[in-house]
């Protein structure tokens, strides 16, 4: 008789289900990888956001480097770096500037783009774009 109390007992208690440890533990885990799972994606977030701003910054100082390569004039190249062909766009701002060398005999011209991105445009860091012409 004294078994079948025991085992009464023992299948109470194994119907019970959790106890409060057990609880406790299951939802600090389950915090754990809520919180890491909400972090990473703040942090791809910011990825996205970034590579967005990088590519169109390399669009603007690609788009500046081919109206080098096509401009009509070698001798008015160096109008590539006034104002109205560097327009701003999304944050984005791009420079041209036009650098002619004679050393050697040779006439080279040096056009460079740099695209700046202005405070939470995304675009940390400057994009460069460099391309050497020689006079015709």
């Amino acid at each position: 008789m004294e078994a079948s109390l025991v085992t009464r007992r023992v299948s109470r208690r194994a119907r019970r289900g959790f106890s409060l440890v057990e609880i406790i533990v299951a939802l600090t885990l389950l915090v754990g990888v809520v919180l890491a799972m909400a972090m990473s994606s703040t942090t791809t977030s910011h990825s996205v956001s970034d590579a967005g701003a990088r590519s169109r910054a390399n669009a603007i100082a690609d788009q500046q480097i081919s109206l080098a390569r096509v401009w009509n004039s070698y001798s008015t190249l160096s109008d590539l770096s006034n104002g109205s062909y560097n327009v701003a766009s999304d944050g984005l701002t791009p420079s041209t500037a036009v650098v002619v060398d004679s050393t050697n005999g040779v006439r080279l011209t040096t056009v460079t783009v740099t695209v700046a991105g202005a405070p939470g445009s995304g675009l940390t860091h400057p994009v460069v774009r460099r391309i050497t012409i020689a006079a015709p």
